[in-house]
């Protein structure tokens, strides 16, 4: 009997079912409890289900068995009948299939000292935790798990579940089946050969020795999943594929040219099925609790909230991975990592609320927004390995969206070669110091794993100068009256108050990064020292590049910057904004120039700049518009193609699928925006409340009321997603 089994069905009992799960909890039970009597009767069990034989003839112990989700109030009237009718009764023993763990801790205090009642909880974990070494238990547990789980795995409903974005049955089972291939397989496999030996599994999902499929009807239903491919083709990857997988998982019925799983391959492929279930259930899972933080609905509304925000999830991956597989099949890497999460949100809100108001319309939609980003942003362990593997998934079935080839497509990008980082990725980089989770580091752990693989990290002076200066800015803004100041607080300060610091320890923690006498030293040597990121320019390739190819570019970024300028730092002199387009130029056209030897596709160079500046979408066009043909492939590669390159690019079989794992979900979203003054004024106010605790639990006292005062004040839903852009680079240039 598999864990996940028993877990899936407990989870998927519903109230109406609660004489299923009294006939499990029962017999389950009696081998802890020899003397259990089940009591429960039409007549009337006196607030009990069942009760421990007591020679004395007085009930001590009773058992409640419940299914409702609203245990706490079950609870609470369970024991005041009991208190009632069995007055002599000391223990309570609570037996649910909800998962309650320490939930439950004051409501124990509260029965105790009410009516001298000792609450005992048999929730689902305990269940689960027993699970194993006793045959009786085993079978009780397989056969709940028959007439839950099975016919459930058996329907469309896992499928629906686990792909809602897909709109057939078929492409749900193939979107499934891929993400169970890409967890299960080996990383030296070939991408095309995982894929399809998925797309068969996925084809042949239901078939017994009774019920076998014919070879062309194999072949016919995965070329209707992908229509547009040469079917020739797909036939013959097909053919590969059951010719692959034939003795050991399928079984060949050579004279009539049949398959069908073999039945051990059927057993793991439902355990298999069961555990990505359970996954989406703990999704689920989080983004109600998460809902229930932003919002004072009620669970009707809750649950249609979470409804959208699980559509919103799967539409973003899926359109990244689509973004990501036209970039490699087109050998064009425009507008990858661009897409904005409010577009997404607007789409599935315009096709899911139309018979809203438009007031409602935009409140949910404001919930929906920050429920999202934070998931995207700060999930749980579970949930992140979840979110990247159904990523991955997606991102596997957008390529067969677009060719049957993957390996092909995927082999012609780069395997080796330097990234210069912006500064809009080495400042969140700084600020990820903060965070004591070392897994939720995002920007630490996509450099990490490119680093570990072979992929060299460069920065410029220009970048360090940068930085050093919004270092100094930061200075001059904690010592200074915050009501003197004008224009956005700094990237890092702002990062700094979040984390429920103290703004006068501030000055002690940039000490990490710089000194006061050679600052731009200091960081270059913390960067290569504890980020493995080398120092090195680009200003000699810049002097070899053609001169009317210079001043375009220098054209563009200086646009770029002047209307930065005047829309949102008015105080920025000629001199910064002038230095601000010399680097950007020298990363920019250096990176072109060092490709210029290369000689190969625009996916093949070995040379990248990686910024999160949405502005290089608008360069690229002018650039384009300006010198057409003559203009070179984009130098730019988004945080968001790294990190799916890392997970499915040529050098995917040197990343291990437990690092694979922890990389991050999205990047150009959850970056800070500007902290408005009433949240500062919070944070000062809590500090003051805190007196002499404890520096670690004012700093969570802080933390916790920043992100209540936000979720009230909706701040979260309406500024939530800014690129670390809108707090950088405007001031980056200036002392």
């Amino acid at each position: 009997m598999q864990r996940e089994r028993l877990q899936l069905a407990l989870e998927r009992l519903r109230p109406e079912q609660w004489k299923m799960f009294e006939e499990f909890a029962s017999a389950f039970l009696s081998s802890q409890y020899p003397d259990l009597r089940t009591v429960a009767s039409s007549y009337g069990d006196l607030g009990r289900d069942g009760q421990l034989f007591s020679y004395g003839g007085k009930v001590r112990t009773v058992l409640q068995y419940s299914t409702q989700k609203d245990w706490t109030n079950k609870i609470r009237k369970t024991a005041k009948r009991i208190s009632e009718c069995l007055p002599d009764t000391k223990i309570m023993i609570y037996v649910t299939n909800q998962s309650i763990l320490s939930a439950a801790d004051s409501l124990r205090r509260e029965l105790l000292e009410k009516y001298e009642l000792v609450l005992d909880v048999h929730d689902i974990s305990w269940f689960l935790d027993r699970l194993g070494g006793d045959e009786h238990r085993d079978i009780v547990s397989e056969n709940l798990a028959k007439k839950i789980v099975d016919p459930y795995l058996e329907s469309k409903g896992i499928l629906e579940h686990s792909a809602p974005t897909l709109s057939t049955t078929e492409s749900r089972a193939a979107f499934t089946f891929l993400q169970l291939q890409l967890e299960d397989d080996t990383r030296e496999k070939g991408l095309t050969k995982l894929s399809f030996q998925a797309l068969v599994r996925a084809v042949l999902r239901k078939t017994r020795s009774e019920s076998r499929m014919s070879r062309t009807e194999i072949q016919d239903r995965i070329i209707n999943i992908f229509p547009n491919h040469d079917s020739t083709r797909v036939r013959d990857l097909v053919d590969s594929a059951l010719h692959k997988l034939t003795k050991r998982y399928i079984r060949h019925w050579a004279k009539q040219d049949e398959f069908c799983l073999t039945y051990p391959e059927s057993c793991r492929i439902r355990e298999r099925l069961a555990e990505i279930e359970i996954s989406n259930s703990a999704l689920d899972s989080e983004i109600q609790s998460t809902l229930q933080c932003l919002s004072d609905g009620t669970l009707e509304e809750i649950d249609l909230l979470g409804n959208l925000c699980r559509i919103v999830i799967d539409r973003h991956l899926f359109e990244r991975g689509e973004a990501f597989a036209a970039a490699i099949t087109n050998d064009r890497l425009n507008n990858i990592g661009v897409e904005e999460l409010q577009k997404t949100i607007c789409y599935v809100a315009n096709s899911e609320l139309g018979g809203y108001l438009p007031e409602h319309r935009e409140k949910i939609t404001q919930t929906v927004y920050a429920t999202v980003m934070e998931l995207l942003t700060e999930p749980s362990v579970n949930v992140q390995n979840h979110l990247r593997s159904k990523a991955n998934a997606y991102t596997l079935f957008a390529f067969l969206g677009q060719t049957p080839d993957i390996q092909t497509a995927v082999s012609k990008m780069f395997s080796h070669g330097a990234i210069w980082l912006d500064t809009t990725i080495i400042l969140p980089l700084l600020a990820e110091d903060l965070i004591s989770n070392k897994q939720r580091r995002r920007f630490t752990q996509m450099l990490k794993v490119a680093s570990s693989v072979g992929l060299d990290l460069r920065v410029t002076s220009g970048v360090i100068e940068e930085t050093e200066r919004h270092v100094n800015r930061c200075l001059t803004y904690v010592n200074m009256p915050h009501s003197q100041w004008s224009g956005l607080v700094p990237f890092l300060v702002d990062a700094y108050i979040r984390s429920g610091r103290s703004i006068a320890s501030f000055a002690s923690w940039i000490e990490n990064f710089v000194g006061s006498e050679r600052p731009m030293d200091d960081l270059i040597e913390y960067l290569q020292e504890f980020c493995n990121i080398e120092h090195e320019n680009l200003e000699d390739e810049e002097l070899k590049a053609d001169t009317h190819l210079k001043s375009t570019i220098q054209e563009a970024w200086h646009t770029v910057h002047i209307k930065r300028r005047d829309t949102s730092n008015k105080d920025l002199d000629d001199n910064a904004v002038n230095r601000l387009v010399r680097h950007d130029v020298e990363n920019y056209l250096g990176v072109v120039e060092r490709r210029r030897r290369d000689g190969v596709s625009p996916l093949g160079y070995s040379a990248w700049w990686l910024t999160l500046d949405r502005s290089v979408v608008q360069v690229d066009r002018d650039i384009r518009a300006k010198l057409g043909h003559e203009a070179p492939p984009t130098p730019v590669m988004s945080a968001d193609f790294l990190v799916n390159y890392l997970s499915i690019g040529p050098i995917r079989y040197k990343v291990t699928k437990e690092v694979e794992l922890t990389l991050p979900i999205s990047l150009d979203v959850g970056m800070f925006g500007e902290l408005p003054p009433d949240l500062l004024i919070e944070a000062d106010r809590i500090r003051q409340e805190a007196g002499d605790l404890a520096e670690h639990i004012i700093q969570r006292r802080v933390r916790d009321g920043l992100d209540a005062a936000k979720r009230r004040s909706g701040y979260l839903a309406k500024e939530g997603i800014k690129t670390v852009l809108d707090a950088v680079s405007l001031d980056a240039g200036c002392d």
